[in-house]
């Protein structure tokens, strides 16, 4: 009997050793399933969003009337409205390092055909007029109503790639084409090989492990087990910044630390995509007072107002920043409003008031690829409307209208009040209040307007 410990000992070491790594290799496993999906499409939204307001951006810098006079031919490549476009292409591709190829594109009478018109990057010009079978790719066609980008890899004869589509208007509002931009997917292929050989070198390290390890190590295992998988769930749920601190000296703590490394990866990425969503929040802002004079400063003093009105309302540290970072674009639809109406020195026609009161709906769309979230886009889109319910364009009541709208809604209304108008009377500070009392409760809420009292006190206005 006592002969047969050692081979029981053995045996049962053996079991262990095998029940160890294949309980290393189902951890890397479940690692490798929750957390690369993860990383890979962050990373994929990350390119998304960059080429996505980088074309918006760009259509905005592109002469609409100047691009629909170049016919989709190559004869036109010796045009002068051809040579200017692709300048104007070029100055986009020397503004955004990492963008390989941008061009434009009109559709062609040939369903699912576009015609490519200029084009810069990509291994030189394919010249005006070439066809192009776009059929397969729904989101270039996307591209010529509102800003997006390739939900998934595009490959064509020109490689694989992420583009992102804008729409270009003329000076009459009509999409006369888009701007394309492209970039490679090599973000991607290094992502994918950098996983790669984390997974290779987790796997190793686990099979080595587990020979020589005895059954007293299975106790050991409990423990650093449960903080990988309750960090993996951490990162599931949207935790980021939670990090697994292992210091068992073997492969928990190796994997730990690749782990810790891949989710500093991930907020990196995340960080420079609010950059690039504060650059485009500039551009677009720089684009909406250049078209209105009358309006020039408006957002700013917005800004200003409704921040100082929620403090005074005791409003979270996060609100206060919604406020902050969300309420200078209140007006942003605007940019897709006729000139014409925008600065039409005398009062709006029923007609063009229909139209100025699209602008909030324009604004969701010009903001949909950014991703806000609901409470964010509703600054955008319900701050003309009114506590009783006859405000535009839903006709929302105050159950409806959250505070931080409410309290952006009395701002813009007292800025547009004391700022000067051609066609009516600039109010006083203590009349545009007094109007804002009388209106209170039906257009505005009552808690908002005492709160810009108290602002416009504080500053001495009153």
């Amino acid at each position: 009997m006592l002969s047969l410990l050692p081979e029981i000992s053995m045996r049962f070491r053996r079991k262990v050793t095998v029940l160890l790594i294949l309980i290393q290799v189902g951890l890397i496993g479940i690692l490798a399933s929750l957390v690369y999906p993860r990383l890979y499409w962050e990373q994929l939204e990350s390119l998304r969003r960059r080429v996505t307001s980088i074309a918006a951006t760009g259509a905005l810098s592109i002469d609409g009337n100047l691009h629909r006079s170049i016919p989709a031919d190559p004869s036109s490549a010796s045009l002068p409205a051809y040579q200017q476009l692709q300048t104007q292409l070029k100055r986009i591709l020397a503004a955004n390092p990492g963008i390989r190829y941008t061009w434009t594109m009109v559709r062609s009478p040939v369903p699912g055909q576009t015609f490519l018109i200029g084009d810069v990057g990509g291994g030189g010009s394919k010249g005006p007029g070439r066809p192009y079978d776009a059929s397969g790719i729904p989101d270039l066609w996307m591209g010529f109503e509102v800003p997006t980008a390739d939900r998934q890899e595009v490959k064509d004869p020109w490689g694989v790639s992420i583009s992102g589509y804008a729409p270009i208007h003329d000076s009459e509002g009509q999409v006369v084409a888009i701007l394309g931009v492209d970039v490679y997917d090599q973000q991607l292929y290094l992502l994918r090989q950098k996983f790669l050989i984390f997974l290779v070198v987790s796997l190793t390290i686990a099979v080595g492990a587990g020979f020589g390890i005895g059954s007293w190590v299975a106790l050991g295992i409990a423990n650093p087990l449960d903080r990988l998988v309750h960090g993996m769930r951490r990162i599931e749920q949207g935790h980021l910044n939670h990090e697994i601190r292992l210091l068992t000296g073997d492969e928990f703590e190796e994997a730990a630390a690749a782990f810790n490394r891949m989710t500093q990866a991930l907020q990196a990425s995340r960080a420079q995509l609010r950059a690039a969503f504060l650059k485009t929040i500039q551009s677009l802002i720089s684009a909406l007072e250049a078209k209105d004079p009358y309006t020039r400063g408006h957002s700013v003093s917005v800004v200003s107002y409704a921040t100082e009105m929620a403090k005074v309302l005791a409003k979270s540290s996060s609100e206060i920043e919604t406020i902050e970072r969300l309420s200078v674009l209140h007006d942003i639809g605007k940019i897709g409003i006729h000139d014409a109406t925008l600065q039409k020195p005398s009062a709006l026609t029923p007609e063009e008031r229909q139209s100025m009161q699209q602008h909030p709906v324009i604004g969701a769309k010009i903001l949909g690829p950014l991703d806000l979230s609901p409470e964010e886009l509703d600054l955008i889109v319900s701050h003309h409307e009114w506590e009783d319910g006859t405000g535009y364009p839903q006709g929302l009541t105050r159950p409806q209208i959250s505070d931080l709208v409410a309290i952006v809604s009395v701002a813009d209304a007292y800025d547009a009040m004391t700022s000067h108008r051609p066609y009516r009377h600039t109010m006083t500070p203590a009349e545009a209040l007094a109007e804002l009392r009388r209106t209170a409760g039906t257009q505005f809420r009552p808690e908002a307007v005492e709160a810009m009292a108290i602002v416009l006190e504080k500053k001495g206005i009153l």
